[in-house]
């Protein structure tokens, strides 16, 4: 019995009672158990709305749990994501050494340089510049590196590292949840250095733009691309676990 049919009872239980009493037809023990009744009844009213407070107590305290959880997977997730740009970050930087040893090694196998070496290659002043844009990038000051790699693209456009730099323009937009600036600057990218390669990476990091808009459509058909277009490479087999995802939804 709810609260509601206890009172509405309880009413007319003492409306019953104020009229047998005015009619004087009533006995006492029938009063003294008609007043048994309505305490009975008033008690499994306390009864029940104790019962039915502490059940709201309960999923006010389970509402807040929840909140708290989706709030530590959201963080989580922001955390995963600045980690995954640093460990990206890091693999750029051996990239770049790794294609300075290469280009050392096909010029010694020419006869035009020298052997190479592992050891860290001399800086040239658009190699300090790209370094200081990038580190600033990994310590989590998007606009500043936005600013940095901008001026870089300025200043040494027509240096080795300038697609390098247009993608974290882009990490960096995506860094700031800036998605369609991203997507603008990731397709600026894959247009002046469609063989860069950066460019398969700039694909995958504008479909994860696109589906953070809620465009899923637009997402499937870039990492689909990117299959068609790079179908060897790494960025490819990410592709395809990330079709799979979308597909799994």
């Amino acid at each position: 019995m709810d609260t509601r049919t206890v009172r509405h009872f309880i009413f007319i239980m003492l409306c019953c009672s104020a009229t047998l009493l005015s009619s004087g037809c009533v006995t006492d023990e029938e009063l003294i158990a008609l007043k048994q009744n309505i305490v009975s009844l008033r008690h499994e009213m306390n009864l029940y709305q104790e019962e039915t407070n502490k059940k709201l107590s309960n999923l006010a305290k389970e509402d807040e749990n929840i909140t708290k959880q989706i709030i530590n997977l959201s963080i989580a997730s922001e955390t995963r994501e600045d980690k995954t740009r640093t460990i990206m970050g890091k693999l750029d930087e051996l990239e770049y050494k790794l294609n300075e040893i290469k280009n050392q090694l096909a010029a010694y196998k020419k006869g035009t340089g020298k052997p190479p070496t592992i050891s860290q290659p001399v800086d040239t002043k658009y190699e300090v510049v790209y370094k200081e844009a990038f580190e600033t990038f990994q310590k989590g000051l998007y606009d500043e590196a936005i600013k940095r790699f901008s001026e870089f693209i300025g200043t040494y456009n027509g240096t080795p590292l300038v697609p390098n730099a247009y993608y974290w323009i882009g990490e960096s937009y995506m860094g700031l949840k800036n998605y369609e600036k991203a997507i603008l600057t990731f397709q600026e990218l894959i247009d002046k250095y469609p063989k860069s390669e950066k460019a398969p990476r700039a694909l995958l990091s504008q479909a994860d733009a696109f589906m953070a808009l809620k465009d899923s459509k637009s997402s499937i058909t870039i990492l689909k691309k990117v299959i068609e277009l790079f179908p060897k490479s790494e960025e490819a087999t990410i592709a395809e676990r990330k079709l799979r995802t979308v597909s799994a939804q």
